[in-house]
């Protein structure tokens, strides 16, 4: 169940950082700002007792250097990086350990290509073990004796039916306790990053977008609706992301 929940709040997140790219560069262009910190730390991202290639890692390994004695720099300077992707986060309401994830690993892309700095590159998915089918068990098949009750192929076929589908319902199962069941998510990511990044008021969010030119095709990137079905939208979308999550820890002493 925690792999599952995990998948479908990366998945959730997913969502809403591409909406950020669509719909508020500005937050991304914000954080490339950070690629010189990112440099300077990267060379202490490694060492013999951690390695910080997410918020988590980033966590443990500061924790880590300042229990051991040994020279002050490493610690320096990935809390530096800490506080500075700290900083960015509470900026866009999005001190989260996703986007602070997301932040890391597209940090270390525009290091290596600063020609794309600014725009996403990659989002790893969290390291989860993936369902698996339950096993597919058939009935064991009578022997084709003439004359026997069961001999008979409808009967065979119709135990061999419902053994497949009882598999086929345990298969949906597993696949649905993963799945993120909104087929107008995206829509929902954009409703939800205007509000909480951009942190426009509900009753404008669609004649902002068209204000600001947020429009493709001729068409507003921000649908319209009744504030009620955009609130409720968000909510839903808050449960999923995790959103607040707990305060983050304050930086080691």
């Amino acid at each position: 169940m925690e792999d599952a929940q995990a998948w479908r709040a990366w998945n959730a997140w997913r969502y809403v950082m591409h909406a950020v790219a669509e719909i508020a560069p500005e937050v991304l262009e914000d954080l490339a700002r950070l690629v010189p910190l990112y440099q300077e730390a990267r060379p202490h991202m490694r060492g013999p007792y951690w390695s910080a290639f997410d918020w988590e890692s980033l966590e443990e390994a500061i924790k880590i250097l300042g229990i051991l004695e040994g020279p002050e720099e490493p610690l320096t300077k990935l809390r530096s990086l800490r506080e500075g992707l700290l900083s960015w986060g509470r900026r866009w309401n999005l001190a989260h350990p996703e986007p602070l994830n997301f932040a890391i690993q597209n940090l270390g892309g525009w290091a290596q290509a600063p020609e794309v700095a600014g725009k996403p590159v990659f989002y790893m998915s969290p390291p989860v073990d993936f369902f698996s089918p339950p096993p597919f068990r058939p009935p064991e098949l009578p022997l084709p004796i003439h004359g026997s009750e069961n001999s008979n192929w409808a009967n065979v076929e119709q135990k061999l039916r419902e053994a497949f589908e009882a598999w086929l319902q345990g298969c949906r199962s597993r696949y649905e306790e993963w799945a993120l069941r909104k087929p107008e998510l995206l829509k929902h990511a954009r409703w939800w990053v205007a509000h909480r990044v951009k942190k426009w008021s509900i009753r404008t969010l669609h004649d902002r977008a068209r204000e600001e030119g947020l429009v493709r095709r001729g068409r507003v990137l921000i649908e319209k609706a009744s504030p009620a079905t955009i609130s409720e939208a968000i909510s839903r979308l808050d449960r999923e992301l995790n959103y607040p999550a707990q305060e983050l820890s304050p930086p080691a002493p």
